[in-house]
């Protein structure tokens, strides 16, 4: 039976993050992240994933159908991340185990309704491509969106990605991977470079430039959401993917759809791992737009707790 939804396609973790506020050990991986931020706007997310049988948060799997998670005898996927005092990562271990086994073959073409949105997590290139051309022939009304990550970004993946980049319908990046990606020195010679449908390059708290294959270029400044303090931008991207595509899906209105990914994103932002968005539901994107003015404002009282489930 064909569905109408969201599939993340990618990694899911577990992450030993240490910063300027402590350490936490905690589900993570680019596909979870973004799925988990999709799920605060939209029901039918699905996450297209392998984990190993020692996965040490299953409850976090609850959210979701199980019938596109694989289990694996091998290890679980596992990064240890620390971030110095201006929030730059640094990786100290990686060890893929289990995710090496996301492959094209488990991408689940047949279920994929026309007119879903089918997101690719950040994974070796090679391996992207392939994912995109199996979408393309046996679902090939389906949007596709590519999430580009700078540790990927080398060698001859440059030429990969920016093939990949121009056969999907989203491709996503921030300005620094942008640069590194065209190794242009500047964004807007990296803009002229990049093709894609709609080329999507997040600016952080400043919003975001999308530029379609026609040539028109947008900037669409963010609705910043003030929060108290950082605890923990792992993940801040792809919970800026999940919820720009999630609103996107909902509204096809690309304002909002930046709006949604920044505003989501800062709220993730306020708390370890993405605890602050588990019971987080909005059940339009407008009601994200009228939360943050009402802050702003003052004049309205409604505050988060107004928008949890339950």
């Amino acid at each position: 039976m064909a569905i109408d939804g969201i599939f993340f396609i990618g990694h899911v973790s577990v992450d030993d993050v240490q910063n300027v506020n402590g350490s936490n050990v905690q589900p993570g991986g680019a596909a979870l992240y973004a799925a988990i931020a999709a799920k605060t706007l939209f029901e039918n997310v699905y996450l297209v994933s392998v984990i190993g049988n020692d996965y040490p948060f299953p409850d976090i799997l609850n959210f979701f159908q199980r019938r596109f998670l694989k289990i694996s005898a091998a290890p679980s996927t596992r990064f240890t991340i620390r971030y110095n005092a201006l929030w730059e990562a640094k990786y100290l271990e990686a060890n893929y185990g289990a995710g090496l086994m996301i492959s094209p073959s488990l991408v689940p073409v047949k279920n994929i309704e026309p007119g879903s949105i089918a997101h690719i997590s950040p994974l070796p290139p090679s391996k992207v491509k392939k994912i995109v051309h199996a979408l393309r022939e046996k679902a090939p009304k389906t949007l596709i969106s590519v999430n580009a990550w700078m540790g990927y970004i080398k060698g001859g993946n440059r030429s990969v990605l920016r093939e990949v980049a121009s056969e999907v319908d989203f491709f996503i990046l921030n300005d620094s991977e942008a640069k590194a990606l065209t190794e242009a020195r500047s964004l807007s010679t990296a803009l002229k470079i990049l093709k894609s449908k709609m080329l999507v390059v997040t600016l952080g708290e400043l919003g975001a430039i999308i530029s379609k294959e026609d040539g028109e270029i947008q900037m669409i400044p963010a609705l910043r959401f003030p929060i108290e303090r950082l605890v923990d931008t792992t993940g801040a991207g792809d919970t800026w993917c999940g919820s720009f595509l999630a609103a996107y899906k909902q509204t096809g209105d690309l304002m909002k759809s930046v709006t949604a990914a920044s505003v989501i994103s800062s709220i993730k932002c306020s708390g370890w791992g993405f605890s602050k968005l588990l019971n987080l539901k909005f059940k339009k994107v407008d009601d994200i737009i009228e939360y943050v003015i009402g802050l702003k404002e003052g004049g309205m009282q409604k505050k988060i707790p107004d928008y949890l489930n339950g």
